[in-house]
């Protein structure tokens, strides 16, 4: 039985069947289940780099300076929300417009306080007239004002980071959508950056949403089309929701978001309940990691509930889809990976070095290149354009030409490696071959 199994069996055994009241809820049972069967068997995933390249991804993927896909979808979508909300203060501005709105959403007399005391006399109200538009129109100049709308945040790794705002007194409000108790998008434990990015970009995506078409209604009522505004409008707008339907539909759907998902998870558990946690490995500042294991370990440790443990469970489960069927085969890859050799897979294209991947799918005469210098220095022989072109005569200068073109993407403690062979126009790897792996 695998560590991971054992986990799951025992959380299975210890969950109960039905919700309990508070007191009855097996806390201290879970905690200790937690700490002996389930942080070891994370543990021992921990040390492996597919798992921690899981764990790692929303750091890796989605923060600044990440050249992924993700991270330009997500780039383009804080600009698309600034340049809706220039648009829209542009227009917003106009006196016309500003008019039609404030005759179109006056002020509502509603209750801003209460006070309610168990005596026979009547609760105490305190009343106004909120300038909603006002707000609502603010952000929007607050938004076409700024250069730069960071909607990602590392910190949120083990819990949303909390955000204030200020209510029409001034008073510092802290926002409800990033308190885990009030929002059901997080849940308890997670993949928070993912899920905070789109709680922040749901945020002003409604506020640009709303503001948009009670600026529409208002041009409607006068005698201007503002059209070139109006089209500039429309075309941003656009954009921002193929933008933001597409990033909900890359960072939520399909198995791999399933398995970051769990990863993370399991990464959470292991700061709250390991004894000696390691995440080193974890790409977050210090000051940061250690922030955030003692803020989800006394989070976890006070309010662990059947919510929590169940998702422990699923995740421990989604263990065997993160490695398939050939798990002995991937620990063997990973163990030889982190050694720090030259490592290629033939299938894939994928070539690592110094227990980092340099290549996710190298093709072409580049790859028949440097997999032939991989597989000769395991015999200390040289490359020869019989190795790459066994059936054809080239000319004298495609050696050096292929040569230069593969030695612009090696890193260059690789390069320093490859020598000039023996042999007339060929080349060496002057590795040891007990660093060589190839799968």
């Amino acid at each position: 039985m695998k560590s991971w199994q054992l986990a799951v069996r025992r959380l299975d055994s210890i969950i109960p069947r039905a919700d309990k009241p508070n007191h009855e809820f097996p806390n201290a049972k879970l905690q200790a289940c937690l700490r002996n069967d389930v942080c070891p068997a994370v543990e021992e995933y921990s040390q492996r780099l597919r798992f921690r390249d899981y764990a790692n991804w929303p750091l890796s993927t989605l923060m600044p300076g990440a050249d992924t896909p993700e991270r330009r979808l997500i780039e383009s979508l804080e600009q698309g929300i600034l340049d809706c909300a220039k648009s829209l203060s542009k227009l917003t501005t106009k006196n016309l417009v500003r008019k039609n709105l404030e005759d179109q959403n006056p002020h509502r007399l509603t209750v801003r306080e209460e006070t309610v005391e168990i005596t026979a006399t009547r609760p105490d109200r305190k009343t106004g007239w909120p300038n909603d538009l006002e707000l609502i129109l603010s952000q929007i100049k607050y938004l076409s004002q700024i250069s730069e709308l960071p909607l990602v945040n590392s910190s949120d790794y083990f819990a949303p980071v909390q955000e204030f705002t200020e209510d029409v007194d001034g008073n510092k409000v802290q926002r409800g959508g990033l308190i885990i108790a009030f929002n059901h998008e997080l849940d308890p434990v997670g993949n928070f950056i993912v899920r905070c990015l789109l709680e922040r970009t749901q945020q002003w995506y409604e506020i640009v949403s709303k503001v948009r078409a009670m600026t529409i209604k208002a041009i409607k009522a006068t005698r201007y089309p503002y059209r070139k505004l109006v089209d500039q409008l429309e075309d941003d707008w656009k954009k921002l929701e193929a933008d933001w339907s597409e990033c909900q539909h890359l960072l939520k759907s399909g198995k791999q978001n399933r398995l970051i998902n769990s990863a993370v998870i399991l990464t959470q558990i292991y700061a709250a309940f390991g004894l000696k946690p390691q995440l080193d490995w974890l790409s977050l500042p210090e000051k940061y990691l250690n922030n955030g294991i003692e803020s989800i370990r006394n989070r976890l440790t006070a309010f662990l509930n059947k919510e929590t443990t169940d998702r422990i469970a699923h995740a421990l489960s989604d263990m065997k889809d993160l490695y398939g069927k050939n798990e002995q085969q991937t620990d063997g890859l990973e163990e030889v990976i982190a050694r720090g050799g030259l490592v290629l897979i033939k299938d894939a294209g994928k070539v690592y070095w110094e227990k980092k991947i340099i290549f996710h799918k190298l093709s072409g005469i580049s790859w028949k290149f440097l997999y032939s210098l991989a597989k000769n220095a395991k015999y200390r022989a040289c490359v020869t354009e019989k190795d790459l072109y066994p059936d054809n005569s080239v000319s004298p200068s495609t050696m050096s030409t292929n040569w230069s073109r593969l030695s612009e993407l090696l890193p260059d403690s690789l390069l320093k490696l490859i020598e000039n062979g023996s042999e007339p126009r060929s080349y060496i790897l002057m590795l040891d071959p007990s660093r060589i792996h190839i799968f």
